[in-house]
């Protein structure tokens, strides 16, 4: 059972000010505190309400309720699950989903376990939501019934959907529960876990804020943050047991940690709104009256919006505020005449303060006010404003403000430097007081309110959002098609929207005439023509929220400069005056939903706006005809997914799978990609005793159908800035043997011989997979070496970073010598691995072992999209290696010799030359072929090489920790959730993946590199009906099935969940290999697969100890364990736990 530990407590979160401090209202004050829970956290003081209202609506959603008593209970059973799969005090939890009942028990769940919860909302694009969990070191994740959760590489997922004593889902929500009654008493469960102890200054949740680099930041909140908002009672705002309090933020949204704790730690009931009801009026009005909502924490765009189009819809309200941008005065008053009875506060706050820093409740506004003012400090904490030097501002005079007090964030995950920069001390002004640097420019009025005047750096917020102008100008430079970029803020163009407008009542807060949007201004990259602007706003939505996007951007020739030689930001606002507006989209372009109506069915264009529509719901982002699927946010697991949804919508047979997925590699945009579809749906029908769910024929797998060269080629940038799967369409016939070919020769060996048997630096690729990992292990326990990971990173400190995620990932340990771990970024496909030139010629200098492990693997890629890493990736390992000869020992992977079994060779020998690759059909294995050819030709000018060819690496034989994401891992969880086994001889020839790590470690140090082949296969492997056995004894009900007929029940499966991790691998049963007539699948069966030597590896192990152990029963049981603890399986109900 791998733990998940906690991430470092910042030691200066308990020096805030005394909480019983008093000070007068005025500059660099706050006014007098009464007492609040100071030292308790969230969950003791909601279990409190629990006890005291249990039978009371905690939360409603759709006409479904969830008791106090209920959620209690349900968040009890949850933290035991939780603590069962080893997660330990201060661990980071996701959460995927969007907000829901189900949501709630999932906060209140992993609090409760000592945890804290990082929200993960499903309407952020999978490459930023991927970016978040890595930052944040989630690796663990409660998935939410219903979403479709892309986040991978977790050691621990928790389904809530498969846990009846923990969901709250019924019969209007998905789930395999959805015929059951709702629930009307806490469901029965165990008892409640053991209380975890944990302070005040724990961290309780983490938010992520806009980042200048490119990247969101992740910020550690303590619970006494929340607590103190949520018990605190500026203007009226503490919800009682008699309130009902609006939930309309997005789990990411830090405000929703307001709504929701203000009401749970209050005793009320939370009513949740759908995003419909947020976005019209009068769809909220009916909602606030239909549910009685007397308090309600809106976004300052929704609140603005409503007063335009129907201020009385707030008339029912106690209580509301406004947050997250500027209030419009004017837009103010209109909402206090409709609602004189209406308490109306204008809060502020950054998200590194516990969102709520100061507030004002809006009395009386001058008539010539543009702005409300964003008041005092709020109880508990303080508020400076200052002069660059640090010394305090005099009324009226304006400066930065720094916040502090009981909200303000532990500090930056993973960046101390930045942490240190922006939470500083100032003891001219408050000695022994940490505050953070908010960058707003702000003033003291006389009446002791704070006024606010804009920023001092480059950020703003707009729609709630916090944006950093910086931010997305660097990923505006960093597209290819750009060279330079300014980013600036407008005001849309139109008149201000009303009832009259016509778009009236129904139009979007966000994207409404009168309100902010961005313009960017961007120049074309050196040597390219025209921007391509719409493709460049959909790559920027892969990374950032639809508000960060520009609605605009205006190319120029080059930017105008002032005589100081900087960019003329006026000037470009006169230019943009003068440029036209391009014509109104109904929603923001790069947003989920945004996609214009469908045009009408047989239409030339209906095709592809149902393509569009299915990009659109994977990918989080409204493509454009011409957009990247990879550049907007794509990869191969999500290509996967996009093909299942489209031959399940468009009754497309699943056989052609493999063939779109090769398709969509080929020409990456959604024109492209519609042409191949098209070419597909109206090809003529198989003949008529085609199976229906059966293999493709070969030449339907090998090429592409008719018509497809002829789809739009994407454009020279898009070629340009081509990721690697996006390749170049593939030559039906590959010239194997000049693919070989190693294309430089070795140069005369030179300096220091190395010294592999007692390595002083050893080079180690992948160290931050899966097998890497315990490569890594055993180098650092068996040998003194310093080991050197090159790694896809940022930088040094992300590599390091992502290299011990791995360790931890897997139950290792970290290196107790920081020295002897060197983490650097790196790229397998580019020339000397993207090293500088001093830094590769300094591990040439040194090294005297490389183990290259790293691949990119892809069981769906052709071959030519994995050339690139895996073939010339192992060209730049030699050429590192060459002038000392260097040995290495490369991981290959027994499919390089599945050709032979086609052939009919029945016995393959480990030194037996590799042949029969135009037989192999999958692109993994042909590169890897080729790969072991190429160091093989290296080995004939005199390099040092050794290849081993791990069979199935499984779990280890301590924890049985698995890589989860592959082809024999989606096997088992399919025959577990259908109930359905295929009745084949595949064999289980599982190799421990710590058995294999000591074994290469051992040969690399014991045994010279002289150009042997291992055969790393157990000796006594088991068969799949073994597996299903195991399963059965563990409590599943399995039946078996002809292989044809699980091939049906395994599309139909997949196509009713497509977001199933099974799907990328049912091209491996539904295509068949070329030259042959049976499924790739089919190619690894006993008695077709052929019986491989292991003459050397037993000669070279021997006496080492080191003994693969049997497939047995005892081993199956563990990785069943292990699955079953990691969330990757559910347990079956009444199983032994």
């Amino acid at each position: 059972m791998t733990p998940h530990r906690p991430c470092p407590h910042s030691p200066s979160a308990t020096t805030n000010a005394n909480p019983d401090r008093a000070a007068t209202p005025g500059p660099g004050k706050a006014s007098r505190r009464p007492r609040y829970p100071r030292d308790r956290c969230l969950p003791e003081l909601f279990e409190e309400q629990a006890a005291a209202r249990p039978s009371a609506v905690a939360a409603r959603h759709r006409r479904r309720d969830l008791s106090y008593g209920e959620l209690s209970a349900r968040s009890d059973a949850l933290a035991a699950r939780l603590r069962a799969a080893g997660v330990e005090r201060g661990a980071m939890v996701g959460v995927c989903g969007s907000r829901s009942l189900d949501a709630l028990i999932a906060f209140l769940g992993i609090l409760k376990a000592g945890a804290a919860y990082v929200p993960l909302d499903d309407s952020h694009p999978p490459a930023r939501l991927r970016a978040m969990a890595e930052d944040a070191d989630v690796r663990v994740a409660v998935i939410l019934p219903g979403s479709a959760c892309r986040i991978r590489r977790l050691a621990t997922r928790v389904e809530l959907a498969a846990l009846p004593d923990v969901t709250a889902a019924g019969p209007d929500r998905p789930g395999p529960h959805r015929g059951a009654p709702p629930p009307t008493s806490p469901p029965p469960s165990p008892p409640p876990p053991r209380p975890v102890r944990t302070a005040a200054t724990d961290c309780a949740y983490v938010m992520f804020t806009s980042g200048s680099s490119g990247r969101p930041k992740p910020v550690a909140l303590p619970h006494r943050g929340i607590v103190r908002l949520a018990t605190g009672d500026t203007g009226g705002s503490r919800p009682t047991p008699d309130d009902r309090v609006l939930h309309a933020y997005g789990l990411s949204s830090d405000a929703s940690t307001i709504e929701i704790w203000s009401a749970l730690l209050g005793g009320a009931r939370l009513v949740i709104a759908d995003r419909e009801e947020l976005l019209s009026p009068p769809a909220l009005h009916a909602l606030l009256e239909a549910e009685g909502v007397t308090v309600a924490y809106l976004t300052t765009s929704v609140f603005h919006h409503v007063a335009r189009t129907r201020p009385a819809a707030l008339r029912g309200l106690r209580f509301v505020s406004a947050g997250g941008e500027a209030m419009d005065a004017h837009l103010t008053r209109v909402v206090r005449a409709a609602c004189p009875d209406t308490t109306i506060v204008n809060f502020y706050g950054p998200t590194e303060n516990s969102v709520v820093s100061t507030a004002h409740v809006v009395d009386e506004l001058p008539a010539d006010a543009v702005s409300v003012p964003i008041g005092r400090p709020i109880p508990h904490s303080t508020a400076y404003v200052v002069h660059p030097d640090g010394t305090a501002t005099d009324i009226g005079e304006e400066g930065e403000l720094l916040v502090g007090g009981d909200g303000l964030a532990i500090g930056y995950l993973g960046d101390p430097e930045l942490t240190a920069d922006r939470f500083v001390q100032r003891p001219r002004i408050a000695p022994r007081e940490r505050l953070y640097r908010t960058g707003d420019r702000v003033l003291w009025r006389a009446d002791g309110e704070l006024e606010y005047r804009g920023r001092l750096d480059r950020q703003v917020k707009l729609r709630g959002h916090r944006i950093e102008l910086d931010e997305v100008e660097a990923l505006l430079r960093a597209d290819p098609c750009v060279g330079e970029a300014v980013v600036e803020v407008a005001a849309a163009p139109g008149p201000d929207g009303g009832e009259d407008d016509p778009r009236g009542a129904g139009s979007d807060p966000d994207t409404g005439p009168g309100h902010r949007t961005l313009v960017g201004y961007v120049t074309p990259a050196p040597g390219l023509g025209p921007v391509p602007v719409e493709e460049v706003r959909q790559r920027l939505a892969t990374w950032l929220p639809a508000p960060a996007i520009p609605a605009r951007l205006v190319e120029l020739p080059e930017f105008p400069v002032t005589s100081a030689g900087k960019v003329d930001r006026r000037r470009l606002a006169e230019r943009l005056a003068g440029t036209p507006p391009r014509p109104h989209v109904p929603a923001q372009a790069g947003a989920p939903g945004g996609t214009p109506a469908a045009p009408p069915p047989g239409t030339p264009d209906a095709l592809r706006a149902r393509l569009a529509a299915i990009w659109d719901l994977v990918l989080r982002v409204s493509p454009a005809p011409t957009s990247d699927f990879f550049a907007i946010g794509g990869d191969s697991l999500l290509a996967a997914e996009v093909v299942t949804r489209t031959l399940t919508e468009l009754e497309i047979d699943a056989a052609h799978g493999s063939t779109l997925v090769r398709a969509l590699l080929r020409t990456p945009t959604l024109d492209g990609y519609t042409a191949a579809v098209r070419a597909l749906r109206d090809a003529p029908a198989p003949p008529a005793d085609a199976s229906a769910v059966g293999p493709a024929t070969a030449a339907t797998a090998a090429a592409p159908p008719a018509g497809v060269e002829t789809a739009a080629p994407p454009s020279a940038a898009a070629t340009a800035r081509r990721p690697a799967g996006a390749v170049p369409r593939q030559p039906a016939e590959t010239d194997w043997e000049r693919e070989t070919l190693l294309g430089f020769d070795l140069p005369p060996a030179t300096g220091p011989a190395p010294r592999p048997w007692a390595p002083a630096h050893a080079l180690l690729t992948g160290a931050s997979g899966f097998v890497g990992a315990f490569l890594l292990d055993r180098l650092l326990r068996e040998t003194d070496a310093r080991v050197h990971c090159p790694v896809r990173a940022r930088d040094a400190r992300h590599a390091r970073r992502r290299v011990l995620a791995a360790l931890a990932r897997y139950g290792l340990e970290a290196p107790a010598d920081d020295a002897r771990l060197d983490c650097f970024p790196a790229d397998l496909a580019a020339p000397r691995l993207a090293l500088a030139p001093d830094h590769a010629d300094a591990l040439a200098g040194t090294l005297d072992l490389v183990v290259h492990s790293a691949a990119q693997v892809n069981f769906l890629y052709p071959y030519a999209a994995l050339r690139p890493a895996n073939v010339d990736g192992t060209r730049e390992i030699i050429r590192l290696a060459a002038p000392r000869r260097v040995p290495v020992h490369f991981l290959s992977t027994i499919a390089v010799v599945a050709g032979f079994g086609t052939a009919g060779v029945r016995d393959v020998p480990e030194d037996l030359p590799l042949a029969h690759a135009d037989r192999l059909t999958m692109g993994y294995a042909e590169s890897k072929w080729v790969a072991e050819r190429v160091l093989q030709r290296a080995a004939d000018q005199g390099l040092p090489v050794a290849i081993h060819r791990p069979y199935e690496i499984t779990g280890d034989r301590r924890h049985g920790a698995c890589n989860t994401e592959t082809a024999i891992c989606s096997l088992f969880r399919t025959i577990a959730e259908t109930g359905l086994a295929p009745d084949i001889p595949l064999p289980m020839d599982f190799v421990p993946v710590d058995h294999v790590a000591a074994a290469v470690v051992h040969l690399a140090t014991r045994r010279p590199a002289d150009r042997r082949v291992y055969h790393l296969t157990n000796p006594r492997p088991a068969m799949l009906a073994d597996m299903v056995e195991r399963m059965r004894a563990a409590g599943y009900r399995i039946a078996t099935l002809p292989y044809r007929e699980w091939v049906g029940e395994l599309v139909r499966h997949v196509a009713e969940n497509p977001t199933s991790p099974t799907a990328p691998f049912v091209s491996l049963c539904v295509d068949r290999g070329n030259k042959t007539d049976i499924s790739v699948k089919e190619m690894y069966l006993d008695g077709i697969f052929p019986r491989l030597g292991r003459e050397n590896v037993e000669a070279d192990l021997a006496g080492s100890g080191l003994d693969c152990p049997p497939v047995d029963s005892a081993l199956l049981d563990r990785y069943l364990e292990y699955f079953f603890t990691s969330g990757y399986l559910e347990r079956p109900t009444g199983a032994a736990g």
